[in-house]
């Protein structure tokens, strides 16, 4: 029975001295030992996470069965060298190793083993995880004499690298890697390729790094590359990539991210040699973040999804948002730019440009209701214009005025057709002359009228002088009627069209065919004076005549002028005959709706000659065209009344009536001509000239254009009329760098005597502010009136009356200007006197009314001219 026992015995002690865990370093195994409970610093946790003591029988030695208990284990000791009998804690899920001496860390065969974190050994050189098939989590940090790490596990998911000398790093036996971050390593060279399950890359601080690979890493989700030493990083072809990140990188010159389906944010940061960046086929982008580099010029135009561009601190001199229509957020402050267009670009509700010294334009037409919710446009000292659409131009210049631009130019001229998306309607209108239809071979009608509504506003539009339209509209239903000066003469066809987009594609042409409705005989003739008139110098006068009617016609063309007061000089379709102050052309064959010119030179008297000619005096010219019996003789003679000036405005506004009309007068056409010129250094590129139109005294409805130096379009909406000269070009030369328009318009037919009406206009070159014309005043006067006529004269007579050359004054007073009349109340001379009498041999035989002023007296006078 004693040897039983005995055996018994012996067998205990064997199996109890194989369940002890070899621990050859004591101070590892003392720091196992003194886990407990109430440890301050918790060394060993159970799987459910609360500390415990690991010699749970205080023998002072660490069973097998005890290290088996262990989920959680954290030895921080420095005076630890060796970590051997760690394989028999097979249990263990977590192990985090800190600041002591060990050279080898073998954790091999640990199969439950998830989290291996190590640092600051700063001797370890080595590191063994085979075997672990659990272990999904790997941080090393601050472990100096460790340069090279090739981990083979096929379950390591996420690998993390720290402040310290690694400079070789091999991870291709790791192929479930999902997230790698390096931070402040030397390594410099990366190859990540082909890993299929790799979504999240961390590079912070690795200045030595110059090489990565990305190539077939297609679960790649967020890139993220700071303050490392890459010139070149490149990611193409990565689908499901969200999130790229560099920044801080000096050395970078060269980004290339393409073929990115996913990629939505793409933020390169303080990258002081930053130049390139290729940006493709990235459908998805949302976020273009590129702070503070060197860029100077940007391709994004791929980039149509894209919401937010921050781009400050840069070298743009211009950025193109044209393809950028989504566009929420910009910030680009502290460039170069010389103009920011954000015409196509309608979501914007932030804007921060500011600190561009050289930013003098910025285009805000884009067609959007609102504007934009936050602008910062401080420090920009060169800005000049601001284009934005109408509706919204008084909140523009409400910011403005909050930064204190008081020269800045804001209006919508930058462009003629509506902001943002709009469609264009276009065609031309031609009259059948033979009656077989209209063709190539028919004559464009110029200056044709449209009326245009989509049902709650309206507008008309005047086609140019070449008879071709375009009208820009916006979406939705638009009625486009054309609209004829005298629409009893004329079938068209169609009478109307209705234009729906985008239903109908854009452009949509539409032309319209006019055919006569009987027989109508109607010409007109209009003097413009081209130049101002100044004494000795020449003059220049323009002759428009055309067919209003139905019928081919021919006949005369005759123009009078005071022979005593100028020389002519030449034309441009020299006169059939000439007499004294008389030119007289034929026509033949002028077609309906036909217009030809002709172009006279005259040069004026001087102040010294006799008869003398001075600032303030009134030439008279006439026009009379005379063809077949007309429908509407008015307009077949007319007479310019031009004043005498010494100096002059070269954008000025005139009259061609006077400063006066007869009641008679009241309810027709009155003649206005604006001039304009380019005193600038260098071309106009856009003209516009804009009318603000009295509705009390004109009826806007009756506007026609009549004739321009360049080609034009005209615009009305309400009485706002704008005659848009549209790459004009005009030359800043003094020989080419003038231009006039020329148009006429009804007066209210409640106008009574004594009443009088005034226009100006704006003329806007390019973007600067704009030139304001003299304001043109006209007053109804009956000159004719016996009121003013007085019988009693002992002070002053003429004589002889009736006269034939020269009518003398006697008078006590001085008289200093004198002014004749015909029967009708036109005009016909105006003259400064300087002796005491007036030549009056150009008058035709007839009865006249002589004004004659004195210094504080006005007397008025018949007389007869035989």
């Amino acid at each position: 029975m004693k040897k039983i026992y005995l055996i018994i015995s012996l067998i205990m002690f064997t199996v109890f001295n194989a369940q002890i865990v070899n621990i050859p370093d004591a101070n590892f195994k003392a720091r196992l030992l003194s886990a407990n409970v109430t440890t301050n610093n918790q060394i060993a946790s159970n799987n459910s996470g609360q500390a415990i003591k690991i010699d749970t029988n205080s023998n002072g030695e660490i069973e097998v069965s005890e290290a088996a208990n262990v989920a959680f284990l954290t030895i921080s000791v420095s005076s630890i060298n060796d970590i051997t009998g760690i394989q028999s804690f097979s249990n263990l899920k977590s192990l985090t190793l800190f600041g002591f001496g060990a050279t080898t860390i073998n954790v091999s065969g640990l199969d439950k083993l998830n989290y291996l974190t190590i640092q600051a050994l700063n001797n370890l050189t080595s590191i063994d995880i085979s075997n672990c098939t659990n272990l999904e989590n790997l941080k090393i940090t601050s472990c100096s004499a460790l340069t090279s790490l090739s981990p083979v596990s096929s379950s390591i998911k996420n690998i993390g690298v720290f402040s310290g000398n690694l400079n070789q790093l091999d991870v291709t036996g790791c192929p479930a890697l999902v997230g790698l971050s390096l931070q402040s390593t030397k390594i410099t060279t990366l190859n990540l390729s082909n890993f299929l399950n790799l979504k999240n890359v961390d590079l912070l601080s690795n200045s030595q790094l110059q090489n990565i690979n990305f190539q077939g890493s297609n679960k790649l989700y967020s890139i993220s590359i700071s303050s490392c030493g890459l010139s070149n990083v490149s990611v193409a072809n990565l689908p499901e990539l969200w999130k790229l990140e560099c920044s801080n990188n000096g050395s970078l010159n060269t980004v290339s991210a393409t073929n990115c389906a996913a990629l939505e944010r793409l933020v390169l940061n303080y990258n002081n040699n930053l130049t390139n960046l290729n940006v493709n086929n990235l459908p998805s982008i949302l976020i273009l973040d590129i702070f503070k580099n060197k860029f100077s010029s940007i391709n994004i135009s791929s980039l149509a999804s894209l919401q937010l561009l921050r781009c400050d601190e840069n070298y743009f001199q211009t950025l193109d948002l044209s393809q950028n229509p989504a566009l929420l957020q910009l910030e680009c402050t502290k460039n170069l730019l010389q103009s920011l267009d954000l015409s196509h670009n309608p979501l914007l509700y932030t804007i921060a440009c500011g600190f561009n010294n050289n930013l003098q334009n910025i285009n805000l037409k884009s067609g959007s209701p609102n504007f934009p919710y936050g602008m910062s446009i401080n420090n920009l000292p060169q800005l000049k214009f601001i284009c934005i659409d109408n509706n919204k131009l008084s909140e523009a210049l409400a910011i403005l005025t909050s930064y204190n631009y008081n020269n800045v130019v804001v209006n919508s001229y930058c462009s003629f057709v509506p902001g943002g998306t709009f469609h264009t309607i276009q065609g031309n209108t031609k009259f059948d002359s033979n009656n077989n239809g209209c063709d190539a071979n028919d004559l464009n009608k110029a200056f044709q009228k449209f009326n245009i509504t989509n049902g709650s506003t309206a507008g008309n539009m005047i086609a140019s002088a070449s008879g071709n339209y375009s009208i820009p509209v916006n979406t939705g239903s638009h009625t486009i009627t054309p609209v004829l000066e005298n629409p009893s003469y004329f079938n068209i066809s169609p009478t109307n069209f209705i234009a729906n987009f985008p239903a109908q594609t854009s452009p949509l042409t539409q032309n319209f065919c006019l055919t006569a409705n009987g027989t109508h005989n109607d010409l007109e003739v209009v003097i413009l004076p081209i130049t101002p008139a100044s004494p000795g110098f020449d003059a220049k006068y323009k002759i428009v005549y055309k067919n209003k009617g139905t019928t081919t016609q021919s006949g005369t063309l005759v123009f009078n002028y005071n022979d005593n007061l100028m020389n002519f000089l030449n034309a441009t379709l020299s006169p059939n005959s000439q007499t004294t102050g008389v030119l007289n052309w034929n026509f033949t064959n002028l077609l309906p709706f036909e217009t030809k010119e002709i172009t006279l030179t005259f040069n004026l008297n001087t102040p010294t000659q006799t008869p003398a000619l001075n600032g303030g005096d009134i030439l008279h010219y006439t026009s009379q065209i005379n063809g077949t019996t007309d429908e509407t003789p008015s307009d077949n003679i007319f007479t310019l009344n031009q004043t005498v000036v010494n100096s002059f405005d070269p954008n000025d506004k005139t009259c061609l009536e006077g400063t006066a009309i007869t009641q008679a007068k009241v309810g027709d056409y009155v003649h206005y001509l604006i001039r304009f010129e380019n005193t600038g250094t260098a071309n106009a590129q856009n003209i516009v000239v804009k009318d603000e139109i009295d509705i009390s005294k004109y009826d806007v409805s009756s506007l026609i254009a009549l004739n321009a130096s360049h080609n034009f379009a005209t615009r009305i909406t309400g009485n706002v009329v704008e005659f848009i000269f549209e790459n004009i070009q005009l030359p800043f030369n003094n020989a080419t760098n003038d231009g006039y328009v020329s148009f006429k318009i009804k007066t209210r037919s409640n106008l009574t005597l004594g009443d009088s009406f005034s226009n100006l206009a704006k003329i806007y070159f390019d973007y600067n502010h704009p030139i304001i014309t003299n304001t043109y005043t006209t007053t109804v006067q009956n000159v004719l009136g016996t009121s003013e006529i007085s019988n009693d004269k002992p002070e002053l007579s003429i004589y002889p009356n009736p006269v034939k050359d020269v009518l003398n004054i006697q008078s006590k007073n001085q008289i200093v200007k004198a002014e004749i009349y015909d029967v009708n109340g036109r005009i016909l001379i105006s003259t400064s006197l300087k002796g005491n009498s007036i030549h009056v041999s150009e008058l035709s035989k007839g009865n006249y009314i002589i004004k004659l002023f004195s210094k504080d007296k006005t007397t008025v006078h018949k007389f007869i001219k035989n």
